[in-house]
């Protein structure tokens, strides 16, 4: 099956963490740890955000709102689930 190319925009500001993710992995490209990221953890992303707002607001989380950066988006902790997600393959680049 022959791919196709899509473009994603990445905001400049997120740029030294994608680059810091691909040294610490080996990943070679911006296009395979979007494609890695997308097919391992896209399921897990999903189903995080469908559920966080039907969890009751906790003071722990209450706690940790002063201490978010104005302007970023709330970081979200994906649950272990209790079979480990196997990687798909991704064919060649």
């Amino acid at each position: 099956m022959p791919m196709t190319q899509t473009r994603i925009v990445l905001n400049p500001k997120y740029k030294p963490k994608a680059e810091e993710i691909l040294e610490a992995t080996g990943i070679d490209n911006l296009s395979q740890l979007f494609t890695l990221l997308l097919v391992n953890y896209g399921d897990c992303l999903v189903n995080c955000l469908k559920h966080s707002h039907q969890l009751p607001i906790q003071s722990s989380l209450v706690a940790q709102t002063p201490t978010q950066v104005p302007n970023q988006p709330p970081s979200i902790k994906p649950q272990p689930s209790p079979q480990a997600k196997k990687f798909a393959p991704m064919g060649s680049f």
